[in-house]
């Protein structure tokens, strides 16, 4: 009866550590989104600069 207590737990902090994984690579791909694709306005104002300066 032990033995099959053992697996199940170390299959749930498996899960959780998988899950807590997912999040913080989750997280860090939006982070590195938003940071390389800007909002409309800040895209918009960057581009009329880029049409002025030549």
């Amino acid at each position: 009866m032990r033995s099959q207590k053992k697996p199940k737990l170390l299959t749930k902090q498996k899960l959780l550590a998988s899950w807590i994984a997912l999040s913080i690579g989750f997280a860090s791909g939006m982070i590195f989104y938003y940071e390389q694709y800007p909002s409309a306005d800040t895209r918009r104002e960057l581009s009329t600069n880029g049409i002025f300066l030549d």
